[in-house]
């Protein structure tokens, strides 16, 4: 059996955990590993190697991924389909394993399954915005990611009081990261761009915290509009200091948590021995808690799933609404 690998989009803490725990599998039953540097447009430019345990082995708990990627729409070009299909043949590709987050699951997965690809997709991002599973890889090590800094913050607060604290994680045009790290924080608000929220609120909000804890703790998502321009509003509405720490694309590349490192194991476990008992199409998802490979058809599912939104009531709680 000869598997090709490809990381589509966004990297995530864990890509390069999967593939050690795969490939100590796929090598351990003398089979072949091989994967592809630049995602699509790699492949199509037949930029496809052999894969060792041994290469992967210092890189296996570290974000990132070995394996570069892409987000060029290469498979939307005329001749894709065709130069596609020769690459794999030459090859003698069996199957493939797809790292990806929403865009890749919801639009290249379909295509590759259209051209009778053999895959196993795994739900790879920070952002935990996939629908169908409750969480995807590198989701947690993004949140571990934040929760140092945040204490940093929270000293400083306690130790010069009477002070306004954003903390902007990443997340898109998605607000899973921010909700679960203001959760998990104990912050005094959230602010995601999936649910609006008006001045006057914000206002009594943070003075409310002000009053009862000295200092307020605003996790906000680098998506919601004007996001660059709280730090100057607030203190238009409030009259208090802002302090503004702003985590950035460091946070995908977390060293990979205690049950990211499990996920990964359960998703490598998982996608090999689907392959060996033939599986044309599956997706690794996480339901009520337990890891499970969902086999096909997939097509149909992924292209009426709606867009996964994040916790109402949790947004609610945090919010004092």
């Amino acid at each position: 059996m000869r598997t090709l690998i490809i990381v589509s989009g966004g990297d995530a803490p864990g890509i390069n955990t999967v593939i050690m725990r795969y490939l100590q599998w796929a090598q351990s039953d003398n089979n072949m590993v091989l994967g592809v540097q630049g995602g699509f447009a790699g492949l199509l430019a037949n930029k496809i190697k052999p894969l060792h345990e041994n290469d992967v082995a210092p890189l296996a708990g570290l974000g990132g991924s070995i394996l570069a990627s892409s987000r060029e729409p290469v498979l939307a070009q005329q001749d894709a389909q065709s130069r596609f299909k020769e690459i794999l043949q030459a090859h003698q590709i069996d199957n493939m394993l797809l790292f990806g987050g929403n865009g890749t699951l919801h639009y290249v997965l379909p295509k590759l399954l259209e051209w009778r690809v053999r895959t196993i997709a795994l739900p790879t991002t920070i952002d935990n915005d996939v629908s169908g599973t409750e969480r995807a890889l590198g989701f947690d090590s993004a949140c571990q990611f934040a929760y140092p800094l945040v204490e940093g913050v929270l000293a400083t607060a306690r130790a010069l009081p009477g002070r306004i604290f954003l903390f902007e994680t990443l997340g898109g045009n998605t607000g899973h990261l921010a909700l679960a790290i203001a959760e998990g924080s104990g912050a005094h608000a959230v602010l995601v761009p999936e649910y609006s929220f008006d001045d006057v609120w914000l206002q009594e909000r943070i003075n409310s915290a002000i009053s009862q804890h000295g200092h307020a703790l605003i996790v906000l998502s680098e998506g919601i509009p004007h996001a660059s321009k709280l730090d100057t509003k607030i203190p238009e509405l409030t009259g208090i200091r802002v302090r503004y720490t702003r985590l950035g694309h460091a946070q995908r590349g977390a060293n990979v948590s205690h049950i990211d490192r499990v996920l990964a194991y359960k998703m490598a476990y998982l996608a090999y021995h689907g392959f060996k008992e033939d599986v044309v199409e599956g997706m690794i998802v996480v339901r009520s808690g337990e890891v499970s490979l969902h086999t096909g058809p997939l097509s149909q599912q992924l292209s009426q799933q709606t867009v996964k939104l994040p916790d109402y009531d949790t947004y609610c709680q945090i919010n004092g609404l």
